[in-house]
């Protein structure tokens, strides 16, 4: 899949072995395999949630973003509603002390 409303980033998680994936924090950020879902931020315009599928758990954000766990197969139909702007993978945050 590479549409350009989903960030390379994710793109290329997407494209990546299981094994690949485990061995890389950053390309595993946003991954449940146990559910086999992602987490993902998106921006989106106008009302979203009437094209929603109900197994998607939305929670919305302010300045029209929100966050959505869905099944990594729905990432495509995700993308092609016309209300989504982009969609990209949760980052990893480090802190030092």
């Amino acid at each position: 899949m590479n549409d350009q409303k989903i960030e390379n980033l994710l793109n290329l998680a997407l494209e990546a072995t299981p094994g690949e994936r485990e061995r890389s924090p950053e390309l595993e950020a946003g991954y449940n395999p146990r559910e086999e879902t992602w987490q993902v931020i998106i921006r989106y315009s106008e009302t979203l949630r009437e094209s929603l599928k109900p197994e998607w758990e939305f929670t919305p954000l302010s300045g029209g973003y929100g966050i959505l766990v869905l099944p990594w197969q729905d990432l495509e139909a995700l993308a092609a509603l016309p209300q989504i702007q982009y969609i990209e993978k949760p980052k990893r945050l480090f802190f030092f002390v």
